[in-house]
């Protein structure tokens, strides 16, 4: 397929982001994306000089030339060495599992110690999130029996693991992940206008806080500007630690 009908399968702008930081490494090596897709961001990171390779449920989408990519169900277990890879990347991927856990678990096991992992999530805690579950009582819009007949039955097709803020740090800990940073895909200005009021409040209430509640209660995450006032996605940068 041409280089220029690549399509990314998640927004243009989590991907430029994810390049963005790509193109800032001085030190090149060998990447593991999954999900791969079409292949749009695999083919990215190969034009600045790493050597990538995906993973993909449906292999038969991949289009990238010059790039293998192997079958992988991130719910069970990624078909690659141990500690091989000096980067990982998963784009709009672990909010799809049933079990994100092994998914981290398993990426964690092919990088190498002292490598980093990128991984790009549903922002399910920010503050208009937060709001909204509150009126409507949901982070994600209720299935039907006739949306998984429409996906053919495939659960990776749906966002199973709305996962937050803490309990993305706490599965990223237990597999010797460290947070380095917390990207944006995006500002959202209304967002700010609307909300910063609601948003100053709560920073109030944590900085008055006891400190051992302040870190008990992840304070220091759920309330970070690029969590509670960030965009749809969270990128984090992860380092991996042991």
């Amino acid at each position: 397929m041409d280089k220029q009908s690549l399509k990314p399968k998640s927004r243009n702008q989590i991907n430029e982001v994810i390049i963005s930081y790509f193109n800032s490494l001085s030190k090149k090596g060998k990447v593991f994306d999954a999900p791969g897709g079409h292949g749009y961001l695999a083919s990215k990171i190969k034009n600045l000089g790493f050597n990538v390779t995906c993973g993909e449920i449906e292999p038969s989408i991949f289009k990238a030339e010059g790039i293998d990519c192997i079958f992988t169900d991130l719910n069970k277990k990624i078909d690659c060495k141990d500690e091989y890879f000096d980067y990982v990347t998963c784009v709009d991927g672990i909010e799809h599992m049933t079990d994100p856990y092994i998914a981290v678990q398993e990426f964690s096991r092919v990088l190498k110690p002292g490598g980093y992992a990128v991984f790009s999530i549903p922002n399910y805690s920010n503050i208009a999130k937060r709001i909204k579950y509150f009126f409507k009582g949901y982070l994600e819009k209720p299935k039907r029996i006739e949306d998984y007949i429409n996906a053919g039955g495939n659960l990776y097709n749906f966002h199973n693991s709305p996962l937050n803020i803490t309990l993305l740090n706490f599965m990223f800990s237990i597999n010797g992940f460290k947070i380095e940073k917390i990207l944006r895909d995006k500002f959202k200005i209304k967002q700010f206008i609307f909300f910063f009021p609601i948003v100053l409040i709560l920073k109030i209430i944590a900085m008055l806080s006891p400190k051992k509640y302040y870190l008990k209660y992840g304070y220091d995450l759920t309330l970070k500007n690029e969590v509670i006032l960030g965009g749809n996605t969270l990128i984090f940068i992860l380092k991996k630690i042991n």
